[in-house]
């Protein structure tokens, strides 16, 4: 019974108030009964500490323990249960096209699209530290998909030719991309901060489109890239500072955080 109570928070407010529910929100991904729970609070601590005028809504799949469901409750996000995306390749034993086994897990993330009760959502990693107010990429209401470029300057990143000749988006000046190597690829974005617009349309086109899209290292973060390519738009590294702009790019050596 404590489970179903906490699966979502809206079942509890009853219809009347529906209508007085925000039409924005955060949202972020939580799976399994490991200490990544720990870092959804502390992104839930972290709006509140910076005043947020949106809710925390966390898609969780049915692994995540009563308890965990609980503890995010008790910090006001509103829980929401989601399916996890099943593909053939993404199947356990079958997952050697990832960059990590836990990549696979990811693909769950695109039931995001399906919460057609908020107008507009902005995606945080759950992982993700706030230090100040972001309420405003919710201004961005015109179609498009924001997200902040990401960095190839990581090992992580060895088997692209971006890393290899020292290429990155975020100091494109540094080094030029080379005829050579064929068309200049296009921008490609980190997933663990977006603004989207959920869709039921979108939604199907996705798990349609994932159904027929090989599995690549990156899992859902190179699909998503490849979904929304013609339009993505950037958004300020300040938004998504990952820890490879920080300690690798001079323009942020000096940032105090």
């Amino acid at each position: 019974m404590a489970a179903n109570t906490t699966t979502t928070k809206t079942t509890v407010i009853g219809l009347a108030k529906a209508a007085s529910l925000p039409t924005r929100a955060y949202v972020t991904f939580l799976a399994r009964n490991d200490d990544y729970v720990e870092g959804v609070v502390g992104l839930a601590k972290g709006l509140r500490k910076v005043k947020s005028k949106y809710p925390l809504v966390v898609a969780i799949l049915p692994d995540v323990p009563g308890g965990h469901r609980r503890i995010l409750v008790e910090q006001g996000c509103i829980v929401k249960e989601i399916e996890q995306v099943h593909l053939l390749e993404n199947l356990p034993g079958n997952q050697t096209h990832f960059a990590t086994a836990d990549h696979v897990i990811n693909y769950s993330k695109l039931r995001i699209w399906k919460f057609v009760e908020y107008s507009q959502m902005v995606y945080l990693n759950g992982d993700i530290q706030v230090f100040e107010n972001i309420d405003d990429l919710f201004d961005k209401l015109d179609g498009k998909f924001y997200a902040v470029t990401d960095c190839f300057c990581e090992k992580t990143w060895s088997d692209i030719p971006q890393y290899r000749i020292g290429y990155c988006q975020q100091c494109p000046d540094k080094v030029q991309w080379s005829a050579k190597l064929g068309p200049k690829p296009p921008l490609y974005f980190n997933a663990g901060m977006f603004v989207f617009e959920p869709s039921l349309s979108v939604y199907d086109e996705l798990l349609r489109k994932l159904e027929i899209s090989p599995p690549t290292p990156f899992a859902e973060q190179d699909f998503l890239n490849m979904f929304f390519r013609e339009i993505y738009e950037p958004l300020p590294p300040i938004y998504n500072l990952v820890l490879a702009m920080l300690w690798l790019k001079k323009p942020y050596e000096k940032r105090e955080l």
